[in-house]
């Protein structure tokens, strides 16, 4: 009975992750433990959520890079070590939200030990566990959509997760910013968190870029394997034989080529440097050619070419 009273040891998210999340075979080519190793530059990421002096976590990246099982992590951290209010944002109710619901979140409750049975499944006769809303002892996540006005008006809410900002229509009714509503959810506590991800449109344009640039803007730096300097991945130094993709390969500045495997290696042993001074706001910013890790294709060729495909989209600047 007393080992039963001993309160749950307190982690950030990455070490929660490391410790309870397994990934549901529905949503990872991978399934089994999440080893946050696997993406290095994903810790500093996941550890700034639970920071008690970041209030703002911002991620602008590319596609496929992990933005979404870094948001679930965070859900099963604070369901499990720090129950809260949550409000999790897709870009629209149908199909986005719902979809996200059942494809994503409902997995990694029934697959993640610590939450399971934690969070009741949906019945139609019980407001309390719908497909969109769900209760868990002390507190209860919303699954809503950016485009509905309802669903941003209402809860107080602790923790904001904003999923795809870029993709959020530019007002919703006669309210405004859904980003804007959102946040004003959750003035009432001291305590708040509020976390913005998302792939950059068009500068000028683009909320996550505007986020970003008003966070201390975190860059993630790299080392090279011959001269060891610490680098910035560019795609202008990615080379290829005219016409021979599978020859891609990356140069630094000191003339050496990376492999695939020294790049991924270099990205294992990355850290992230701030340009501006950190006033709660901690801002990431990093490349579509950083591994993802388990679900990152095999193939160079295939990779480099969907780099090439996901560069033509996005910020001048991403």
């Amino acid at each position: 009975m007393l080992a039963n009273l001993k309160p749950v040891p307190r982690l950030t998210v990455s070490e929660w992750a490391d410790t309870h999340r397994k990934l549901s075979p529905e949503a990872s080519s991978e399934p089994g433990q999440w080893t946050t190793a696997r993406a290095e530059y994903q810790r500093e990421i996941l550890d700034a959520i639970s920071d008690p002096d970041t209030h703002t976590v911002v991620v602008m990246c590319s596609a496929q890079v992990g933005k979404t099982e870094m948001l679930l992590n965070a859900v099963g951290y604070f369901i499990h070590q720090d129950p809260s209010p949550i409000l999790l944002i897709q870009p629209n109710q149908e199909p986005m939200a719902e979809t996200f619901s059942k494809d994503r979140l409902a997995p990694m409750l029934r697959d993640t030990p610590c939450l399971q049975g934690l969070v009741s499944e949906p019945k139609s006769r019980d407001s309390a566990n719908t497909i969109l809303h769900k209760q868990f002892p002390g507190g209860h996540i919303t699954i809503a959509g950016a485009n509905s006005e309802a669903s941003l008006a209402s809860r107080p809410i602790r923790i904001v997760l904003c999923d795809e900002v870029d993709k959020y229509p530019a007002a919703v009714g006669k309210s405004g910013d859904p980003v804007s509503m959102a946040k004003m959810r959750s003035t009432t506590f001291w305590n708040r968190k509020l976390a913005l991800t998302s792939t950059p449109s068009l500068k000028g344009y683009s909320r996550i870029d505007d986020a970003y640039t008003e966070s201390d803007m975190r860059r993630y730096f790299v080392p090279c394997h011959k001269c060891g300097l610490f680098q910035v991945l560019d795609w202008a130094r990615v080379k290829w034989d005219d016409g021979k993709p599978e020859t891609a390969r990356y140069e630094c500045e000191c003339g050496s080529t990376w492999n695939d495997g020294q790049r991924w290696k270099a990205v294992r042993h990355g850290k992230w440097e701030a340009e501006k001074p950190f006033t709660g706001v901690a801002g990431f910013h990093f490349r579509v050619f950083i591994p993802r890790g388990s679900g990152w294709p095999k193939s160079r060729a295939r990779s480099w070419t969907l780099n090439t495909r996901a560069r033509t989209s996005g910020c001048s600047n991403s």
